[in-house]
Formats: C-alpha cells, structure tokens, sequence
C-alpha cells in the first residue's frame, strides 16, 4: 500500500538499485518531456530531408547505411529501446514493484503504438506522464494521456479537420476530412465503454469536439507556418469544428476559440458512473480474475466514486481485493509480467543489448517481441489482452521457454538447489515440479523448467 502513495523514481537501476545511466550510450538519455520530444522531431525530419536529398549521389548500399547510423538509430530505435530498457529496469530492480505493475496496466489501457518516428519520440514522455498523474485524480489522466502528442498522432486526430471551420478549405492548407478515431476511443476504451449506451451521432459529435487539437513538431511536420509558440500538443482554433457540441445528452459551449470542451468533457466521462463501472472491471480482470466476481467490481468502483477517482484509492481498492479474494482465483501472466517476474524470481542480469538494427538477440524490445508483446506496438488501441485464452498456446510457450533457457544461463548466483527450493515454496514441497528441477542435467535447464512451468506462469 505504501508504494501506491507515491510516484518513485524511474532510471536505469542495476541489480543493486545503483543508477548505469551515466555507463550507457549518450542515446539512452531520457526526452524528458513532450515539447523536448516535439524539437527533437524537428531535427530528426531535417536531418532525413537533407539526407534524402544526398542519396541522388550516393550508392543504395551507403545511402541505407547512413540512414541507419544518423536517422532511424537516434530518432526511431534508440527512443524505443531507452523507454523499454529504463521500464524494465525500474521494474525489476526498483523498490516499488506493485506501483510499477499498476503503472503497466495504465500504460496497456491508454495504449499508443509508435513504430513511426514521430509517435517513437512520443512514447517515453506519454507513458512518464500516465506515471506522474497515478497518485492524483483519473480526470487529469485521462484528460493528459487523451491530448498527448502520442494519442492525438496514434489515432490520426492531427488530421481531423472540421467541415465547417476556416480550415477546411483553404487551399494554402492540407486537405483532411473529419476523423472519428480519437473520438470512438476516448469513449469506447479509456472512459465509459459502449455499456453507457452513446450513440453514433455521439462519436461525432466527440469528434467534431476534438478537432483542432493536434501537434506541433516544426515546420517539416505541420507544412505551414508555425500556429503557436509552443512545440507539442496545440490548439488550432483555424481547424476546429465551430458551435457548441452535445455528448451523451450533455451540452459543450465553446469559451473563446473552443479549447475548454475538451477538459469539460473529460472530467464528464471521468466522473460518469459507467467509467468507474468500466475501470473497475478491467483493473478486477487485470489482477484477480479473467471473470471476475460482480462484488468485487463493485467495490473498486464504489472507491473510484466516492473517492472522485482518486487514484490511491482506486488502486487500494485493487489490492484490498486481490488480498482478499487472490487466493480463490488464478490468471496467466502477460508476457511483460512475466519476463519482469522471471527476472526477478532468478536475479539474472536484465539482458538490455542494444538499439542497432541487425538482429541482436540481447536487445529488450526484440526479447518483447520473441515471447510477443513488443511494448511500444500493441495490435489494436485496445492494448494487449490479459486473458489466459490469448497467451496459453504452444507456440507462446515455447517462446517462454527459449527465454527462460537464455535467462537460466546468465543467472549466474542459482544453483540447482537453490531453484528446488524456490519451486518448493511456489508450488509445494510434493509437487511435481520440485523432483523435475531436482534431477534437471544443468541449472539453465532447471531454470527453463521453473519459469514455464504452470504454477510460474499463473499469478
């Protein structure tokens, strides 16, 4: 409980709790923020227009090595395997390992995918923002984590134009049409879910409410000149869908340019009974049970209500159940918590590698995605699932296993013994397991056998 009331460090932490970022390469510094990201996509789309403008002189083989080694290494790899590497580290080897698992399922329900550059340079600031507002009010997450540059990129709302607003046709402009994306999400996923019964029209309205809201990274990133002082999100009042807008039955009038819909409604749908409803469940079916028990729901929801979604409370209300339910129930682990449990089940070294492309099987992103949930490249805006039924098949356990085997070779501290006795305390002094890690040939082996066995593989 402890660790919930507070937002601990996050940084490159060793098996001792010692900071190696001042040992790493100078790529692995953290963007710290959404506008220092937004500048860092400036230089990163002129740098790859002033190289593209080289190639005319230069030889395929030279060209794609220069790409590699000046744009997408610094401004697409290396943001995606720091805000891996430096999650996992805090993960495993920092003090508040139930903060970090609550901080994983936010990070899963606001997910973004960032396999573009732009989006790359997003994920780290978006994912510490979710971070910083755990110990606050839902209302500020949600509002926070809906208009950062990494959702209002993901779900193409930097595109959503208003049909009737200045913009839309202006022929010094690029033409877009409105786009309900942001819209359908922000209600479906991250607020009430369709149990609140909105409408269609509603998802557009939401939509029309949204336009204007986009990102700015520089003049190469928007075509126009430049809106706003500020890199990052912005308002783009030219853009927005004038006139008041209604959402579930309530009214929006627009103070100004507009811009003050979008916090209205945001603390709207945080507030909405269906949201703490919809929370509720996921956070039951995330950490108790794949169908959890309707009381247990309830409870957590009945926390988020009278609490005002406070955060603590919400996610005390979690453990209060888990602590007293856990033991009736079990779910399989994700392949995150997994790896981040086996890790710290062995006290293996983190196998971190490195962001340079060639297929380095020590690189963190490429060991999320061999047993596959790669962080940064959720499937669907949904996130991942955390359901048995999606992770319980031969060929993700066989995954499982091969890492398990890799991490049994570089847990350097386990004996065999000393993995026997750790599966008798897991799963009982007479179960099975404990005499296959007995008679196992070699402690990696003994490992492997631990680590995908079902009773590791449950929580």
């Amino acid at each position: 409980m402890d660790q919930l009331r507070s937002v601990p460090p996050l940084d490159f932490f060793d098996k001792k709790g010692n900071s190696i970022a001042g040992t790493l390469p100078p790529y692995a510094k953290l963007i710290d923020n959404f506008e220092e990201a937004a500048k860092t996509f400036d230089t990163y789309f002129t740098a790859k227009t002033k190289r593209m403008l080289a190639s005319k002189n230069m030889a395929n083989d030279d060209f794609n090595k220069l790409m590699a080694s000046e744009i997408f290494l610094p401004y697409n790899d290396a943001p995606i395997w720091r805000d891996t590497v430096v999650n996992t580290l805090t993960a495993v080897n920092g003090k508040s390992g139930v903060f970090e698992r609550f901080w994983m399922f936010w990070c899963n329900h606001f997910a973004v995918a960032t396999t573009a550059a732009d989006i790359a340079l997003y994920w780290g600031p978006h994912m510490r923002t979710i971070r910083d507002r755990m110990t606050g009010k839902f209302a500020d997450m949600l509002y926070d984590a809906v208009s950062s540059p990494a959702m209002l990129t993901y779900l193409n709302n930097t595109d959503s134009v208003g049909p009737h607003s200045r913009g839309a046709h202006d022929p010094n402009r690029p033409q877009h049409d409105l786009n309900e994306n942001l819209g359908r999400e922000l209600l479906e996923l991250h607020s009430v879910s369709p149990a609140a019964g909105y409408t269609q029209a509603d998802v557009t309205e939401t939509a029309m409410l949204l336009t204007g809201w986009r990102v700015y990274a520089g003049p190469g990133d928007a075509r126009r000149p430049k809106p706003e002082p500020n890199f990052g999100t912005i308002f783009e009042a030219v853009i927005h869908e004038p006139g008041p807008r209604t959402v579930m039955g309530k009214a929006y009038t627009p103070k100004g340019d507009g811009r003050n819909m979008l916090r209205e409604l945001t603390d709207d749908l945080a507030a909405h009974p269906a949201t703490a409803q919809h929370l509720a469940a996921k956070l039951a079916r995330a950490f108790l049970a794949d169908t959890p028990p309707q009381d247990s729901i309830d409870r957590i929801a009945k926390a988020y209500t009278e609490t005002g979604g406070d955060m603590v409370a919400l996610h005390s209300a979690v453990v209060e159940e888990v602590l007293a339910h856990g033991q009736q129930y079990s779910k399989m682990t994700t392949p995150q918590n997994w790896l981040i449990q086996a890790y710290r089940a062995t006290g293996a070294r983190v196998a971190i590698g490195s962001p340079e492309r060639g297929g380095n099987v020590e690189s963190l992103p490429l060991i999320y995605k061999e047993i596959g949930q790669i962080l940064n490249d959720p499937a669907q805006p949904n996130g991942y699932s955390d359901l048995k039924a999606d992770w319980l098949s031969k060929a993700m356990l066989d995954r499982r296993t091969r890492q398990a085997y890799r991490i049994g070779s570089v847990a350097f501290d386990l004996t065999v013994e000393a993995i026997g006795a750790y599966a008798e305390r897991l799963a009982g002094i007479d179960s099975s397991l404990v005499p296959m890690i007995k008679r196992a040939e070699s402690r990696p082996i003994a490992v492997a056998v631990l680590l995908a066995s079902p009773q590791f593989l449950k929580i």
